[in-house]
């Protein structure tokens, strides 16, 4: 009951600090989670602070609602630190960066010092100065599928940053007549580098991630593989210009299962195909001042899937465009308090039902899912800070508990130096 009240209380704040604050203007607010026909695309990361500014003092934040807007001296807010999972799930461009963007985007390692540990995501990160100009980056994280954890390494200075992502689960199997090699899933390795610029930063990266169990056996006569893996790269551009935050990137895909059999037969999984989206993703500072803000967000993409031919079959390939659009809204309660909660849904158009069959064809739009929703709170210190999150998965059925998956959708804590 104590932390709904307070999460209550932070809405309600919120919603005061704009009736004080924001003119009776009428703001313009537009009406992704990846749909299941989707690939999701690496995501990239938002603007990261380099030093973290000073917070309001207590006996200041009412003053600051009647005040002329503060901006820091390097155009960053209260809100601009380096955050955890709990914030932002829903990947609102122009938001500040949670750790998991420092390696998609590693040049944004430079400056960096924290050590950061999510108990609920079983991860921790930690970065630190390494040389006269550089930072290094050490995460332990997790692997995109199956049960693997993963050993993250980063590097950065002014000029450049590089990040690895590696995960491995390989057996090999001798006898006086076969060889074996096993590759479980989840084994993954993931480069990436990112370039700033004088107007934005660009970024490039590729990933391999073996998604089903995969073998190659050999005999003294014959050999069999089987292959389920799928390898992907993205390059794109990420910046803001005044209170407009893009990031703008093409995402190449290949994926899928297939088996060689002794006689050099090949058989395909029905699922295997190759894959192209373009994404380009704003966000929108639509209400800001010194203690507050909303930022008014779309991800958008338009992606096509060609399935590989099967003999006697036909291949179909599908086209499709996806609109998310979401909001975060954030706001200081006190010189350690800040609160912070948005929501997202996809609206999608698809053209294409890959059921092999010619005579057959699909054309749909659609509102997918339900709207999703979350509500957070982070206390923050000057050399520490913990942030938790509530998503709207608690509200599904309130009666069942806490379980662990249902509530704590994020709960993790930095030490900052």
């Amino acid at each position: 009951m104590n932390i709904l009240k307070s999460l209550v209380l932070c809405l309600l704040t919120a919603a005061f600090v704009f009736a004080q604050q924001v003119p009776q203007a009428t703001h313009p607010v537009p009406s992704d989670s990846t749909i299941s026909l989707e690939v999701a695309p690496i995501s990239s990361s938002s603007e990261i602070a380099v030093i973290s500014p000073p917070l309001l003092s207590s006996s200041s934040v009412a003053e600051t609602f009647v005040s002329t807007p503060v901006v820091t001296p390097e155009g960053k807010t209260i809100f601009d630190s380096v955050r955890g999972h709990a914030y932002n799930p829903y990947s609102t461009v122009g938001a500040a960066s949670n750790v998991r963007d420092l390696v998609t985007t590693p040049s944004d390692i430079n400056g960096q010092k924290f050590v950061y540990v999510s108990p609920t995501d079983r991860l921790g990160y930690t970065a630190f100065p390494l040389g006269d100009n550089g930072s290094a980056l050490l995460g332990l994280d997790n692997s995109p599928s199956g049960n693997l954890a993963a050993l993250i390494l980063g590097y950065a200075n002014s000029a450049f940053g590089v990040a690895l992502n590696y995960s491995v689960s390989k057996v090999w199997w001798d006898s006086s007549s076969v060889s074996s090699r096993y590759t479980w899933p989840g084994d993954n390795i993931g480069l990436y580098l990112a370039i700033p610029l004088s107007f934005a930063t660009f970024y490039i990266n590729a990933n391999w991630l073996t998604y089903g169990l995969s073998s190659v056996n050999r005999t003294v006569s014959n050999e069999t593989k089987r292959d389920y893996s799928e390898i992907q790269g993205n390059a794109g551009l990420t910046g803001s210009s005044g209170s407009l935050s893009y990031d703008g990137y093409l995402n190449v895909i290949r994926t899928g299962g297939s088996v060689i059999l002794p006689n050099d037969d090949k058989l395909v999984d029905e699922y295997s195909y190759l894959g192209s989206a373009l994404n380009f993703n704003i966000g929108y500072a639509a209400l800001q001042n010194s203690a507050a803000r909303v930022i008014v967000g779309f991800n958008n993409y338009f992606s096509i899937r060609i399935y590989d031919k099967i003999d006697n079959v036909r291949s179909d390939n599908i086209m499709s465009f996806v609109i998310s659009p979401n909001i975060l809204g954030e706001v200081s309660l006190s010189d350690s308090w800040l609160a912070f909660a948005g929501a997202t849904h996809a609206i999608n158009l698809i053209a294409g039902n890959n059921d092999k069959n010619s005579k057959t064809s699909r054309l749909e739009i659609a509102h997918r899912d339900e709207t999703g929703a979350f509500v957070g709170l982070r206390y923050q210190k000057p050399n520490w800070a913990i942030e938790t999150q509530i998503s709207a998965d608690v509200f599904n059925n309130p009666f069942s508990g806490f379980n662990g998956s249902n509530v704590l959708a994020g709960f993790g804590g930095f030490v900052n130096f």
